[in-house]
């Protein structure tokens, strides 16, 4: 028996003095890149997240002063986009692009059109100062003012006869023009009975009235119709090349005599 308690003994102190081997894991990829540090590539990513952010938000900005066509306070495009603060960095990105208008006075944005174009008056006029009678792109006011109904202001301004315009293959104006020259289609009444008045003579007529008033008839000829011309066919003309040189020179008929039998 105590034989037997030495040799567990034994055993115990083998089991201790044995080196220890690290048990190896499988670990969770989401839960690995959750607990890593953050590296230097992180914050970058989160900078362009955030400029894309201030991006949008002076887009709708813009877009809001483009529906409102007046000058718009600090509060009132907060009312409609909350992210909007005086001391943001999207005031600044406002304040200082190219398609606003911003009054420091009264602390205002507007939006600034290529053309400032607000009324069909006020196109007809600038239309009427254009240089050398020239044309405006329809196109070049799909940002003005009058951008949501500009297929109808157009419409009516040519049915007035104030513009005129050049259409596309659909038939959508392409360049209008101001109208310098208008038709005017009202007609004298004593115009009109002269020419109620008018008869044209018979045909058989209408030589002799013509000889009256000294005018020639034209005498008009037919065409003689086009001879279509038979087309013979082409000869062949093909150069055939010779290619038994070795007879050249000796006439079969002599020279060469099948025996008779």
């Amino acid at each position: 028996m105590s034989d037997l308690f030495a040799q567990q003994k034994e055993f115990r102190k083998r089991v201790a003095t044995q080196p220890v081997v690290a048990q190896r894991r499988i670990v969770n990829p989401s839960t690995a890149m959750s607990s890593r540090r953050p590296t230097e590539e992180e914050p970058e990513a989160a900078k362009v997240h955030k400029d894309a952010t201030l991006l949008t938000r002076v887009y709708q900005v813009i877009d809001f002063l483009v529906k409102s066509q007046r000058p718009c306070t600090a509060n009132e495009i907060r009312m409609h986009i909350p992210d909007f603060h005086d001391d943001g960095p999207e005031f600044q990105h406002l304040a200082n692009n190219a398609k606003v208008i911003y009054n420091s006075e009264d602390n205002t944005f507007a939006y600034k059109p290529e053309f400032d174009i607000r009324t069909p008056e006020d196109l007809v006029e600038y239309l009427k100062q254009l240089p050398d009678r020239g044309g405006l792109e329809v196109k070049k006011l799909n940002d003005s003012y009058l951008a949501d109904k500009l297929s109808k202001v157009i419409a009516d301004l040519r049915e007035r006869k104030l513009i005129l315009a050049t259409t596309d293959k659909d038939n959508r104006p392409r360049c209008i023009f101001y109208n310098h020259w208008p038709l005017d289609d009202q007609v004298d009444e004593e115009m009109k009975s002269s020419w109620i008045r008018l008869v044209v003579p018979d045909e058989s007529e209408l030589a002799i009235e013509m000889k009256k008033a000294d005018l020639k008839p034209t005498q008009i000829e037919k065409n003689e119709e086009d001879k279509t011309e038979v087309k013979k066919p082409k000869k062949n003309q093909r150069k055939t090349k010779i290619t038994n040189t070795h007879l050249v020179g000796i006439d079969l008929t002599k020279d060469y005599v099948p025996e008779k039998n």
